[in-house]
């Protein structure tokens, strides 16, 4: 029996996209799926939610992690390269997107402090959540996670996206190209960048260009380009036929994990259409000036400011954004 497995973009597509008609198409794709959670946690209802935590039936806001991990194969964990916050403000009428630096160094549940990206590596996407609740004081319980191979997947099932790449950038980037181009097992290969400026990148190029970190202001910089794939593969969904999206959004489901159940997925699909702003806005933690780099038992990690990041972060994800 199959479960429901809807990825990163599968979900972003059903939660961002407001084209009308279309979802009552997906109810079918999903209806003959096992809508179960995949549990890596013992006790799987304790997500860590602080009493304080502001609650979701009170704000109108519906938080989802997602995680990008960098797990080889199916048979491990893997750390969590890029974490992000889809937000869906149905109070103010708006769509959010933050991420979370990998490298900050927080308190992780029954863990020694570490990297944030390390929770997911001791306890999958269950000790992810609890971590990022019980240090920003959040009521998250759903997530959906990809590796880089299902994300070059889901980036070759809808044409590649379109990144302006700099010069400066060619070179790590096709560094990451030969790693992914070696540990491909059915020996597809895609080339290497030779120019830069905007071009359309097939799914190896595009999870190579949001690895990279060794140039401009790393793992910041980083997160500013992941967030800049998951724009443009938005974008580039929205010029898909919708008659088309319902198969596109079934042979996506092989290449992830969520535990967010199919009603709900149509439920928040529902809320996206009757949203007017469709943009995308975006955010950041730590935000500038509320952290200091440092070396902690040999890694080099960004210490937070967390009172001032936690009450940045509810402003960005709570209140209605005008820039």
């Amino acid at each position: 029996m199959k479960k429901v497995l809807v990825g990163v973009l599968a979900v972003l597509l059903i939660i961002l996209v407001g084209i009308g008609g279309y979802i009552y198409k997906i109810i079918g794709a999903l209806s003959d799926m096992d809508n179960s959670p995949i549990i890596w946690d013992e006790n799987p209802g304790d997500f860590g939610i602080p009493e304080s935590a502001p609650i979701e039936e009170d704000t109108g806001t519906i938080n989802i992690l997602l995680l990008g991990t960098d797990r080889r194969n199916r048979n491990e964990n893997g750390r969590s390269d890029a974490i992000m916050i889809a937000t869906v403000d149905k109070k103010n009428g708006q769509l959010k997107l933050s991420s979370i630096m990998r490298d900050l160094y927080v308190s992780i549940p029954d863990r020694k402090d570490n990297r944030i990206n390390a929770a997911y590596s001791f306890g999958g996407p269950m000790l992810a959540m609890k971590t990022i609740n019980q240090n920003f004081n959040l009521n998250i319980t759903r997530y959906v996670s990809v590796d880089f191979f299902g994300l070059e997947e889901i980036i070759n099932a809808i044409g590649g996206v379109e990144i302006d790449v700099k010069q400066k950038e060619i070179k790590y980037i096709n560094s990451v190209i030969n790693e992914l181009n070696k540990l491909d097992k059915q020996n597809r290969t895609s080339p290497q960048l030779t120019e830069a400026g905007v071009q359309t990148l097939d799914g190896k190029q595009a999870v190579a260009y949001s690895r990279i970190r060794k140039v401009g202001d790393g793992d910041s910089e980083r997160t500013e380009r992941q967030r800049r794939v998951m724009t443009q593969i938005f974008n580039q969904m929205k010029s898909i036929n919708p008659m088309k999206l319902p198969n596109l959004v079934a042979s996506l489901i092989p290449y992830t994990d969520t535990n967010i159940p199919a009603s709900d997925i149509i439920s928040l699909g529902t809320t996206v259409l009757t949203m007017k702003d469709k943009k995308i806005y975006q955010y950041r933690v730590p935000a500038k000036d509320t952290y200091k780099s440092q070396t902690i038992r040999g890694m080099a990690v960004y210490v937070p400011d967390l009172d001032a990041n936690t009450k940045q972060l509810h402003d960005f994800l709570y209140n209605k954004v005008t820039e």
